[in-house]
């Protein structure tokens, strides 16, 4: 019973009749309506929950709520992957390699100028974080992040947000680069905002994959330091 209730909602969060962030009827109301019991109702909210379509929030206003879209179902999907030894480390580099430079090309083609703003921002509050000392690595994913929204591509983006916060959860969430690190990355940043900005696709392209690899080989010498 518990797997036609989740038949049911999934149904009806992919036909649009319940959207992203709207609640779910209580557990009673639910087994009332699909003539179930509470404890096959409980079942398939938890398998719903494990799919990554509803989430249970806490407090007074509280219940399950249809998730909004996002990256966190493979990221968990590829942590599982990297834990057990199916996905290695080089694996992950050769999907950035591939997506990337792409990604970059796209972005100097499609990008508004509102996100060209965002982007710039994001650099400019990157400067003034490593200017205080302060670790700038969550800045610098941010960067790419952004990067694959402005390509305009959900499938790009939604692969490179995963991929960023897999290597910074998972892969390498404890980096420290060094002063020099960090002034070469921020500048290539800037080389790939500038040809983006100047919708020069193909040198857009070229600069993100020579990032790419300069930045991996950057984490090859900081963990064979540690």
């Amino acid at each position: 019973m518990y797997e036609q209730i989740v038949a049911h909602v999934e149904r009806a969060i992919y036909d649009g009749r319940l959207r992203q962030g709207q609640k779910l009827p209580p557990e009673r109301q639910l087994a009332r309506d699909l003539k179930a019991s509470r404890v096959a109702v409980r079942e398939a909210l938890r398998t719903l929950e494990l799919r990554g379509l509803v989430e249970v929030r806490q407090g007074s206003t509280g219940g399950y709520f249809v998730r909004e879209a996002d990256d966190r179902a493979l990221v968990r999907d590829f942590a599982t992957l990297f834990r057990l030894g199916r996905v290695s480390r080089a694996q992950l580099i050769e999907a950035r390699r591939l997506i990337e430079p792409e990604v970059a090309f796209l972005a100097a083609q499609r990008a508004s100028e509102p996100e060209l703003k965002t982007l710039l921002a994001a650099l400019e509050q990157r400067a003034d974080r490593t200017a205080s000392g302060a670790d700038s690595r969550r800045l610098d994913l941010e960067f790419h992040r952004l990067l694959a929204d402005a390509a305009h591509n959900p499938v790009h983006a939604v692969v490179t947000h995963a991929l960023m916060a897999l290597e910074t959860e998972v892969v390498a969430p404890r980096v420290e680069f060094t002063e020099a690190d960090n002034a070469e990355i921020e500048a290539a940043h800037r080389r790939i905002f500038e040809a983006v900005a100047a919708r020069k696709a193909s040198e857009a392209r070229a600069i993100m994959a020579t990032h790419i690899e300069d930045v991996q080989a950057r984490l090859d010498r900081t963990a064979a330091s540690e």
